[in-house]
């Protein structure tokens, strides 16, 4: 127990504690409390809504509910391609307007075969909302996979600790199966066969 001495040194001490000052420490403080990975302030750019962002971060967390820090990371990753995939659609949405308001004679495949600043940047933005999809299904695909891994070992009757990764569990059954082939053949060349008194090949004997 402590004694009255100790107690009012934990208080002053407590006084002296009054959180980082800095700019760094601040920066990096306000992270301590975060639940999905990634500040909802911090990952928003002006103009975009950071509620938004968190409804989507809750909506991922209550459909998956990641109990492992890999499958947290899975689940943060699908967040973050799905959100920036919202963004670049409605850059798309913006350019295309754009570019039609620019050009009102023409169509939309006419401006996208255009070879003008906007059409590549219009193109360059299909591609990276292309990227983001597929940054998506990858995370979703190894999400399910280890999801798969975890039923598995459950059924087999493996207990994993709290926290642990299916994927430790499953690196234990990828053992490397024994050598059932026969062995190579040996190099040295029998043919033709040797007569033991000349040195020749027997077919050159006679």
């Amino acid at each position: 127990m402590a004694t009255p001495a100790q107690l009012s040194a934990n208080r002053a001490n407590a006084q002296r504690s009054t959180g980082p000052r800095s700019a760094e420490g601040k920066s990096v403080s306000r992270f301590n409390a975060l639940k999905h990975g990634a500040d909802a302030a911090s990952i928003t750019l002006p103009g975009e809504n950071p509620a938004a962002y968190q409804a989507l971060a809750d909506a991922y967390d209550e459909t998956y509910q990641p109990p492992t820090v890999i499958q947290r990371f899975l689940v943060d990753s699908m967040i973050r391609a799905d959100w920036q995939k919202k963004r670049l659609q409605r850059l798309e949405d913006d350019l295309i307007r754009k570019l039609l308001a620019d050009s009102p004679d023409a169509s939309l495949l006419d401006v996208m075969m255009s070879d003008t600043p906007g059409a590549r940047l219009l193109a360059r933005t299909q591609r990276q909302i292309a990227a983001r999809e597929r940054a998506w299904f990858r995370a979703h695909r190894e999400l399910v996979r280890l999801a798969n891994c975890l039923a598995a070992a459950q059924q087999e009757g493996y207990q994993l600790p709290t926290g642990a990764s299916p994927a430790i569990e499953e690196s234990e059954a990828l053992e490397i199966p024994e050598r059932t082939q026969s062995p190579a053949p040996n190099a040295v060349n029998d043919w033709p066969p040797i007569d033991e008194k000349t040195g020749k090949p027997l077919y050159f004997v006679g």
